[in-house]
C-alpha cells in the first residue's frame, strides 16, 4: 500500500506528522513529495520537514491513498499545485482513498469536484489566525455547500472512499480512518489502542 501525502510550506505540523506516524504503522508506504521547490519544507509553526521526492517526480505514480494536511497557507499552496488537482480526479475515479483535514477539504478536494457526490464533509470551522491575517469563523468550510456538517469531527464516506476531517486535534483520529480504509479494521484498532489509551 502506497500513499502520497503533497506537502507544502505552511502546511498545520500536528496534522502533517500525525499522517506520516498513523499510516507509517499502518503499514502504509508513506510518499512524501513536495510542490516546492526544495524537498526541505518549513510548516506553519516552524518544523522543517525533508520530503522524499518532489510532487513531479511522483504525478504519474498510482497510489492506494492521497492524504493531505490543512494549515495557512499550506492548504492554500495545495490548492494551487501544479498538476495535484487532475491526480485527485484521476485517482477518484480509480476508487483510490482521499482524504483532507483543516483547510483542505474545502480549499483542495472542493475545487477539484470529488466532493460532489459526497453527502456529508467536514472541515476547520474556527477562526484562523496568522501573523498577518485572520479568518473569520466558516471562512472556508462555507465553501463547502449544504453537505458541510459541523457536528463530525471525522467524516468518512465509505462509497466515496473520502475522508475528511476538522481541527489539528483530530489529526490522529483521521489518520486512523484512512488506515481503516486501507488496511481495515484490526490494524486501525491495534494502532488506537497503543497510540489512544482510553480508561
Amino acid at each position: 500500500m502506497r500513499a502520497l501525502v503533497p506537502v507544502a510550506t505552511g502546511n498545520e505540523d500536528i496534522e502533517l506528522v500525525s499522517i506520516t506516524d498513523i499510516l507509517t504503522r499502518g503499514g502504509v508506504e508513506v510518499v512524501l513529495a513536495s510542490i516546492e521547490n526544495e524537498k526541505s519544507v518549513r510548516l506553519m509553526q516552524g518544523l522543517n520537514i525533508e520530503a522524499n521526492y518532489f510532487l513531479d517526480d511522483v504525478i504519474k505514480d498510482d497510489f492506494d491513498a492521497i492524504v493531505m494536511a490543512g494549515g495557512i497557507p499550506g492548504a492554500m499552496r495545495l490548492s494551487e499545485a501544479n498538476g495535484l488537482r487532475d491526480l485527485l480526479i484521476r485517482h477518484h475515479e480509480a476508487n483510490a482513498v482521499l482524504a483532507a483535514i483543516c483547510l483542505s477539504p474545502a480549499l483542495v478536494l472542493k475545487p477539484s469536484g470529488v466532493l460532489d457526490q459526497c453527502t456529508q464533509v467536514t472541515g476547520n470551522s474556527q477562526q484562523i489566525k496568522t501573523r498577518d491575517q485572520t479568518f473569520a469563523p466558516d471562512a472556508f468550510t462555507q465553501l463547502l455547500g449544504d453537505s458541510y456538517d459541523p457536528t463530525l469531527r471525522v467524516c468518512v464516506d465509505k462509497r466515496q472512499r473520502i475522508v475528511t476531517s476538522q481541527a489539528p486535534g483530530t489529526a490522529i483520529e483521521f489518520a486512523l480512518e484512512v488506515v481503516r480504509l486501507l488496511a481495515g479494521d484490526s490494524i486501525a484498532e491495534t494502532i488506537k489502542e497503543y497510540v489512544m489509551i482510553d480508561h
